[in-house]
């Protein structure tokens, strides 16, 4: 049994790494021009499928209209927050994949009104990635943005005949809160911690004048309105 639940694990790994490889390489450039820019777009010839997979890696199947930057034509985007792109329908129903690591601007045109963006992140452990961020506020000192998160479970396999193999899945999580201080000279956004000690750690040597108006005003660092109540307080300071 053991020897026939390792051929199976093998057999699933070699097709997703043939799948990748085939992605990885069968790609070409697309040029759409706009009003005075120019983006530039991946064809996915052999774009990935999930169709075995419980849920989705995208923030919503469907594409929604939107402003790309300052491009006055009409755009049709979809999130995969799984793999950190910006997907493109073009009028010929290819999908392309935004180009990294340009700077990105999109505005939904759905109705909702909310305003995507590309930027450098770095998260607790210092590292380093490029993704899409929703704007939730900004003024002249600072930007709060929201990144989605979704986590992938591969399939478990049964241990015995007894047992049904567990599916792979797609999971939405909460996700999680940015900062950007704007007249840091600095483009990257810092990543807020969810546990109010390692919060305030981001604050120095007013972090405790913040934990007295989080206590005062009895507020969550890990809800949005009053994470604008914070940083406007703490960038006031």
């Amino acid at each position: 049994m053991k020897i026939a639940t390792s051929f199976r694990v093998s057999i699933i790994l070699t097709l997703c790494i043939t799948t990748n490889t085939m992605y990885g390489q069968a790609r070409v450039t697309a040029r759409q021009n706009g009003a005075n820019t120019e983006l530039y777009f991946t064809r996915a010839v052999k774009a990935p499928t999930y169709d075995e997979v419980i849920g989705s890696p995208y923030l919503y199947k469907e594409f929604v209209p939107a402003q790309v930057n300052e491009i006055e034509m009409t755009h049709f985007i979809r999130f995969n927050v799984y793999d950190k792109n910006i997907e493109f329908k073009g009028e010929d129903d290819i999908i392309y994949s935004m180009a990294k690591p340009n700077e990105y601007r999109i505005k939904l045109l759905d109705g909702s009104n909310k305003i995507y963006e590309t930027h450098d992140f770095e998260d607790g452990k210092k590292e380093v990635g490029n993704t899409f961020f929703e704007r939730i506020f900004a003024n002249e000192k600072f930007a709060l943005y929201h990144r989605d998160m979704i986590e992938y479970t591969p399939v478990k396999l049964a241990r015995n005949s007894f047992e049904a193999n567990k599916p792979a899945k797609f999971i939405k999580t909460k996700g999680e809160f940015y900062y950007q201080e704007l007249n840091a000279g600095t483009p990257k956004l810092l990543k807020l911690p969810k546990r109010e000690k390692l919060f305030l750690k981001q604050f120095d040597k007013h972090s405790t004048s913040v934990k007295k108006l989080i206590q005062k005003e009895k507020l969550k660092v890990d809800v949005k309105e009053d994470l604008i109540r914070i940083l406007e307080y703490y960038f006031n300071q």
